[in-house]
């Protein structure tokens, strides 16, 4: 994974005039909507200006779990009808964050089988409409070696600039 990602470490990128957008993408069950939690609390304690953005429509209880977080967290979250297209919930959350004066948009899409084509069109669709800086593809730490399968899949579609691993803590496996 560290290959294909170049070989080093680095920090998540922020804009140097204005908003930043983090997309987080990934398999269904990986954390993504957590991880998202975790980075508005981490950027709200660097005094940012975070916004979370419910943009997975289809999993139940996405939407009412990302607001427990950001209620937890002090975070605004923008969230629609679970009818809307996650492609414009992205797009109006990033005109909204404007709007407020928020400096991060934290996008939690839907989880995704990689061969379900549907989704990975979704998520060309929501990288096009709002050009994020940060594609970050999260994966939890027990997938083992096939998370480099999932990495090379995500990047063919994505174009991820980073990884979050997550569940370190779990198992033997993570640990």
């Amino acid at each position: 994974l560290t290959e294909l990602l170049g070989g080093t470490q680095s920090k998540i990128t922020l804009s140097s005039t204005g908003m930043t957008v983090i997309m987080l993408v990934g398999l269904q069950g990986a954390g993504k909507t957590t991880t998202a939690g975790k980075l508005a609390l981490m950027f709200k304690k660097k005094g940012h200006r975070p916004l979370l953005a419910a943009c997975d429509v289809y999993r139940p209880a996405a939407i009412k779990q990302l607001e427990v977080l950001g209620q937890q967290t002090d975070v605004p979250v923008y969230r629609m009808p679970p009818n809307v297209d996650p492609v414009h919930i992205a797009s109006y959350a990033v005109d909204t964050a404007r709007s407020y004066n928020r400096d991060i948009v934290i996008l939690d899409t839907a989880g995704r089988l990689t061969i379900d084509e549907k989704l990975m069109a979704e998520l060309r669709n929501i990288k096009a409409e709002v050009h994020p800086q940060e594609i970050l593809l999260v994966l939890d730490a027990t997938t083992g070696q096939n998370a480099v399968n999932q990495a090379r899949l995500f990047q063919e579609v994505a174009d991820i600039s980073g990884i979050v691993l997550t569940k370190l803590d779990g198992t033997a496996k993570g640990g």
